[in-house]
């Protein structure tokens, strides 16, 4: 069967602006061919120059995350014949610099995580581990949000990216409901910048990125509860005998 592509290129080495090439390309009659095996084919036998990013091919390490036909998603999993007929535009992730056509500078994703210091920190420093059961409801609240594979979709399909580059954004809040909703975490400077003015309350609950998550995570879910924890924290600090004001 012959597809057709639009694909977005932009050098910033030599282009002026970005642009879109179209390519015609017979992927044969399997039902399981990927966005992910068309651009083989493209870079294979039309145009060699053009640049994506992939690695595992597995749908596990995020890397060829794409805008397809308006939507965020993985090259890699994304079947061709589930995106209709007609032409298939592919674009880089939005909200993130462009190194070459459809591969992203990532480190500006790694920067927004490194703001909510995406690791464990024990409160105990004793030598035996914490116990909590996979079936326990702590570890149920937050089991789904730990498998976050980095890929960025959610960070292009949020609106407020766009409105505030400061934004920490969807991908980095999840981690910090991770391990703030972890009892054994010590979240250290992680709530000041989960509240400050690029935070949390920069949500405004579309669910867009609930909507192209690959792994079916809910972003929202998670910056939802950590508004709630915020307020909660909040009201243990107000004293009633002083008029409401904080302690």
């Amino acid at each position: 069967m012959v597809y057709t592509f639009k694909i977005f290129r932009f050098d910033p080495k030599k282009d002026n602006a970005p642009y879109e090439q179209g390519f015609r390309v017979n992927m044969g009659d399997s039902e399981k061919t990927t966005v992910l095996d068309g651009l083989f084919k493209i870079q294979q036998t039309q145009d060699n120059t053009l640049s994506f990013r992939y690695s595992c091919r597995l749908a596990m390490c995020g890397s060829c995350a794409l805008v397809m036909n308006g939507k965020e998603g993985l090259a890699c999993k994304t079947l061709l014949k589930d995106l209709g007929p007609g032409t298939i535009s592919l674009k880089p992730l939005s909200h993130i610099p462009i190194i070459k056509d459809l591969t992203v500078d990532l480190k500006s994703l790694i920067n927004r995580l490194k703001k909510m210091e995406p690791y464990f920190v024990p409160k105990s420093r004793s030598p035996e581990p914490a116990k909590i059961k996979p079936s326990s409801k702590e570890r149920q609240m937050i089991g789904l949000n730990t498998e976050c594979i980095a890929c960025g979709s959610c960070v292009s399909a949020c609106t407020m990216m766009h409105w505030d580059p400061e934004y920490i954004g969807p991908m980095g809040l999840n981690r910090a409901f991770c391990l703030i909703a972890d009892s054994r975490d010590w979240t250290g400077r992680r709530w000041e910048r989960v509240a400050d003015e690029n935070g949390v309350y920069r949500c405004h609950m579309e669910f867009n990125c609930t909507d192209v998550c690959p792994k079916h995570i809910s972003p929202t879910r998670g910056i939802h509860y950590l508004k709630r924890k915020i307020f909660w924290q909040g009201m243990k600090n107000v004293n009633p005998f002083r008029r409401g004001k904080a302690e």
